[in-house]
């Protein structure tokens, strides 16, 4: 009989608990994070980039930009970014793709109708490429010289300039 009292006890605890969690308010959500602490650009690279510009017009004169204004600027920047970057996505999703590319963007500046920063931004990105070229490059000539050396036994241009010193002393 013990068993059969446990038993009941066990589904009619069942039933309260499925009650309680019906009575028992939702947790809080958590606190929202204020949108500008997550997708602020950094100030400082900002104030660089407009004072740099600014004194590029403005020649020897000292420019003082407001702090107001320079959020102004990093406001503007990142809207300007989302909606770049939304309609390079859109381009690429027509492509059937997941990934955006450079022509992308391209595409994208010209569908916004901001033209005159097509030509700049493919100098750019073709000097980007050279750079990382070369840096690639030199990078497996590099490991070609010490494979080499490895290979012959023969010490490094450092390796000799010591030897050189000790063997001088």
């Amino acid at each position: 009989m013990a068993k059969k009292k446990s038993e009941g006890a066990e589904a009619g605890s069942g039933a309260s608990a499925s009650e309680a969690a019906k009575e028992a308010p939702p947790a809080p959500p958590p606190p929202p994070v204020p949108e500008a602490d997550v997708e602020e650009l950094p100030r400082a690279i900002v104030r660089r980039l407009v004072k740099e510009k600014l004194s590029e017009l403005a020649g020897e004169e000292d420019v003082n930009v407001n702090k107001d204004a320079l959020l102004s600027f990093g406001e503007s920047a990142r809207i300007f970014i989302h909606y770049l970057s939304a309609t390079a996505n859109d381009i690429c999703k027509e492509s059937k793709r997941q990934t955006i590319n450079a022509e992308d963007v391209l595409k994208a500046l010209e569908e916004i109708e901001f033209n005159e920063f097509i030509e700049p931004l493919r100098s750019a990105l073709e000097d980007f490429r050279k750079k990382n070229a070369a840096k690639k490059s030199g990078a497996k000539s590099e490991k070609k010289r010490k494979a080499e050396q490895d290979l012959t036994g023969t010490p490094t241009k450092a390796g000799s300039q010591e030897e050189n010193l000790v063997g001088s002393g």
